[in-house]
């Protein structure tokens, strides 16, 4: 998922020449640590994760008329690309506590990834792929923004928008009321998937004709249940659009999975200008000392269930 607001990055110091190459894993302990002996974080989450921002494809603006809470704040995303998309995303301003932070994946509520805002992107220039589909977003965290993106520019037939965790659907359903307007034909409705309980959505076994996800294989203990679960409410034939970095073997242990039940196509290069910003930020002149190619550049999975 990805972050603009440029109040996420008033807490970055400045002296960074001489930290080593794992400072972002040992950022993100510091966050659990923290949270742990309850102590107040001066940083948002997204900061204590990760200093990356956003590839830039995407962008977003404050809402003015929409005055900020002690629980969100509110946005509005663009795309200089695309004329004609805006979508009103509500962000959940939080500092995670022990208990969330050990919960059921709750990462989906600390920042949107760039993961969500590849796909989401990706979602946008290639919306003829959703005209008249029946359409479902798993793990789409507390913005469902790529979801809420083919709802709104596509024509679908019906959007289906789920996380696992109950934070991050209440805060979808609110952005769903605020963007209704902009749906047109499209049925929208947001709900709580857990992958491991199927018996908690046998209604929708083979319903979609599109899945879209980002971000979804890290957790080791899930990676066959969202595969099963992909599978199980996947029409035949239907197709799975996934985005996700390497992070580590990850992605391959998913993909291995996956091809028990699917027919798979991992791309590294999916879009131009995606690559082009990518080779920009691994470059040695203009590169983001940030940027982990491993942890911050998706690669493109698509399943096709046979």
């Amino acid at each position: 998922m990805f972050y603009f607001l440029s109040d996420v990055m008033k807490n970055e110091e400045s002296d960074t020449t001489s930290r080593p190459r794992n400072y972002v894993a040992q950022s993100r302990w510091r966050l659990i640590y923290k949270a742990l002996k309850k102590e107040a974080s001066d940083e948002r989450g997204c900061i204590s994760l990760r200093r990356f921002k956003s590839f830039g494809v995407l962008q977003q603006r404050t809402l003015d008329n929409v005055p900020a809470t002690a629980t969100g704040i509110w946005s509005q995303v663009f795309c200089n690309d695309i004329s004609g998309f805006s979508l009103n995303i509500r962000e959940l301003n939080q500092n995670p506590s022990a208990s969330e932070l050990i919960g059921f994946d709750n990462t989906g509520n600390v920042c949107v990834w760039p993961s969500e805002e590849i796909l989401t992107y990706y979602c946008l220039k290639n919306a003829s792929l959703f005209r008249s589909k029946s359409v479902c977003e798993v793990g789409g965290g507390m913005t469902c923004l790529a979801g809420f993106t083919v709802a709104q520019v596509s024509d679908a037939a019906e959007v289906v928008l789920t996380d696992g965790n109950k934070t991050s659907c209440q805060n979808a359903e609110i952005i769903a009321t605020e963007n209704k307007a902009g749906f047109g034909s499209t049925k929208v409705s947001v709900r709580k998937l857990l992958w491991h309980a199927k018996e908690t959505f046998t209604d929708l076994k083979d319903k979609f004709d599109i899945v879209i996800g980002g971000d979804c294989f890290f957790f080791d203990e899930y990676r066959q249940d969202l595969a099963d679960a992909i599978a199980y409410i996947l029409k035949p034939g239907g197709m799975a659009t996934m985005f996700a970095p390497h992070r580590g073997s990850t992605l391959k242990q998913f993909q291995k999975i996956a091809k028990q039940q699917f027919d798979t196509d991992l791309q590294e290069i999916y879009d131009q200008e995606v690559w082009k910003r990518h080779l920009k930020l691994t470059s040695a002149e203009d590169g983001d000392k940030f940027y982990n190619e491993d942890i911050h550049y998706p690669l493109l999975l698509n399943l096709i269930k046979r």
